[in-house]
């Protein structure tokens, strides 16, 4: 059967102007990511990556082109819209993690749902429950920030991605903060939860997170320079196999 196709660029442009000077960001790209895919994005600083996940991301316009997620035409919405689509449809992580220092861990998961009015304050709870059961932190839900590790900081922000039942989730350098086996460990619960059918597009500098992906797409100078299947994929659960854990577990707070 052939796959749904959720994320579709066409010769997308972006240029920025600054007085009489003209700068392409992005240059005639297109992409197709189908459901179930896991696309790693690379590319050095400058080379277009993070123009281009800002537009997926349906958080900037491009100057030209057409971009449609899900079967919906993001280039045709107003403000409200694309706010709305966002919230439903993409799931968002990033290196910081963004999750609130003063709120708990199940409520920092329940928070976009807050802007979706088909659940109450109980269905609000049972989800994020079972969100953060699935990234193993079912123990932690009212764990305050401070009380967590980088790495299960991450996972709540995981979580919190999933709680809308996104049809992507976009991750933006997700590892850039963690060492290398937390980075593995978060490399295990994005494979675990593409293979249960959720699609992933990852940007990344590190080499070795990126053949945890499905795909490799490498940006230079605004432009897709290739778009390869990952060969040998590392598998992380297999890579945790083999990295020390220096780590002292502590008893659930």
């Amino acid at each position: 059967m052939e796959k749904k196709t959720i994320i579709q660029v066409k010769n997308i442009w972006k240029v920025y102007k600054t007085g009489d000077m003209e700068m392409n960001a992005l240059s005639d790209v297109s992409l197709e990511v189908k459901q179930g895919d896991f696309v790693a994005i690379m590319g050095a600083s400058g080379s277009g990556k993070s123009t281009f996940m800002n537009i997926l991301g349906c958080l900037d316009y491009p100057t030209k082109g057409e971009y449609y997620i899900d079967g919906a035409d993001a280039l045709k919405m107003d403000r409200n819209e694309l706010a709305d689509l966002r919230n439903r449809k993409i799931g968002f992580i990033f290196q910081s993690f963004n999750i609130l220092a003063r709120t708990s861990a199940i409520e920092n998961v329940e928070l976009p749902l807050l802007y979706n009015n088909r659940f109450n304050a109980k269905e609000r709870r049972e989800k994020a429950l079972k969100a953060l059961t699935a990234v193993g932190l079912g123990d932690r839900i009212n764990s305050m920030p401070n009380q967590l590790s980088g790495g299960q900081q991450q996972r709540v922000a995981v979580a919190r991605a999933l709680i809308n039942d996104p049809v992507v989730i976009m991750a933006d350098e997700p590892t850039g903060n963690l060492d290398t086996r937390t980075s593995y460990e978060i490399m295990q619960i994005f494979q675990e939860l593409n293979d249960s059918g959720i699609t992933f597009i990852m940007v990344t500098h590190e080499p070795d997170i990126a053949q945890c992906a499905q795909s490799n797409v490498m940006f230079r100078d605004g432009q897709i320079i290739s778009n390869q299947p990952v060969s040998n994929r590392k598998i992380a659960s297999e890579e945790l196999k083999v990295i020390p854990d220096n780590r002292i577990k502590k008893e659930a707070v």
